[in-house]
Parts: C-alpha cells; sequence; structure tokens
C-alpha cells in the first residue's frame, strides 16, 4: 500500500484505510472483494498488521462491504439496547467468540460479536451503559507475529469509545463508503447491496436519533 490511499473518519479516533482505485477495480467483478485495509481506533491497530520487511504497518484482508455491514447491525443494536433488533444468535455468537479468545465480557445480553470481515480476526463490541461507552474486545491475527516493538503483546486488548462519537463517525465513514459503490461499476442486478447497506444505515440513524435526540 504506497498511493492511492483513502482515509475516513477523524485521525483521533477511526482511521479507516485503503486502496481506493485498487478496490473500485476489484468490485468491477464482485461487490464482495477483500482489500487490503488498516482499522485503527484510538490509534490502536484493530485490523492490519506490522513487519519491518513491510516497512511498518501494512493493511490486511478485509471484505469492505461485510464490515460496514456487521459494524452497522451492531450498532443499531446497541443503540437500541436490543429492544428491536435483538436475534438470538447475537448472544451464541458472543458465547462462540468469547469461548474461543476469552474474552471478559460482563454484559452478554449488550454485547455483539463478529470478525468485521478480516479474515482471522475477533471483535466484541460491548455496551456499558453507565458510562455510554462501547467497549470493544478484540484479537488482531496479525500481530501475533509482528515484530514491530509498538505492537508487541497487543493482538489482543480492550480499547473503550464513547459510543455516540463512534457512532457518528462510523455513519459518516459508511456514507462515504456508499458514495464510492453508487459511483463505481458493480455487477449487474446487484444493485440491491447497495440499498441493503442503506437500511443498515438508517437503522443506525433511527435508534441514535431515539437515544440522543438528534439527527445524524
Amino acid at each position: 500500500m504506497k498511493h492511492g490511499l483513502i482515509k475516513g473518519g477523524s485521525m483521533k479516533l477511526i482511521e479507516l484505510i485503503y486502496d481506493k482505485e485498487k478496490y473500485r477495480e476489484k468490485i468491477k467483478e464482485n461487490i464482495v472483494s477483500e482489500i487490503e485495509t488498516i482499522f485503527k481506533v484510538n490509534g490502536m491497530l484493530l485490523g492490519g498488521g506490522c513487519l519491518k520487511s513491510e516497512g511498518g504497518i501494512y493493511g490486511d484482508d478485509c471484505d469492505l462491504y461485510g464490515f460496514f455491514q456487521d459494524i452497522l447491525e451492531g450498532l443499531a443494536f446497541l443503540l437500541d439496547e436490543g429492544k428491536h433488533t435483538r436475534e438470538l444468535y447475537y448472544r451464541k455468537n458472543v458465547e462462540h467468540i468469547v469461548g474461543w479468545n476469552r474474552f471478559k465480557v460482563k454484559n452478554f445480553d449488550l454485547a455483539y460479536g463478529t470478525s468485521l470481515f478480516f479474515r482471522y480476526n475477533d471483535y466484541i463490541f460491548e455496551l456499558d451503559k453507565d458510562k455510554d461507552e462501547l467497549i470493544i474486545h478484540y484479537r488482531n491475527d496479525p500481530l501475533s507475529y509482528t515484530d514491530c516493538e509498538k505492537y508487541k503483546g497487543k493482538e489482543r486488548g480492550i480499547v473503550r469509545v464513547p459510543l455516540k462519537d463512534f457512532t457518528k463517525e462510523i455513519v459518516k465513514l459508511a456514507e462515504e463508503y456508499l458514495e464510492l459503490l453508487r459511483n463505481s461499476e458493480i455487477p449487474e442486478g446487484y444493485d440491491f447491496y447497495i440499498d441493503d447497506l442503506q437500511e443498515y444505515l438508517n437503522d443506525v440513524k433511527k435508534y441514535y436519533k431515539e437515544r440522543y435526540g438528534e439527527e445524524l
């Protein structure tokens, strides 16, 4: 990843970095395509790796469509606290990920598990209602073999962020991603993918407004 990188969101909270033009070429044949992606939250590397031979931080394969679908679905569930969006498989998925990674999740009923469509990673997004914070439990597999001192021993961890701020930045990133899809060549008959993702985004905006009393 050298040139043509794009960055979404604020450097202070979320960074999502990938090669925009390379991605446009990939989705001409399949809208569900992987691209080398770097995902940071509060400066912590949650997606991507770091090797000296790669010149430092590099992107890990990620299906961006799946990334946005899962993160929006999870945020809608947490913003709404499961009142309208609760699914039985959410808890089963959380239990499976916790069992595999031994994450210390306190409230299984307000937690959402996903890989964010990074091949070997696991994440649980847990809501701390008292602080209105999002607790992100993560396992970023590429960091298990990093030789970068900064990231040694950090393949697993927790990041805490304000739910409100995190949601605002993800919504902005999702809107930019949808705009990219709409302005790209995608296989004929796959417009419904864009419509489906827009519905996930609409749900997040709806439950955000109900929770915070303001529009996104």
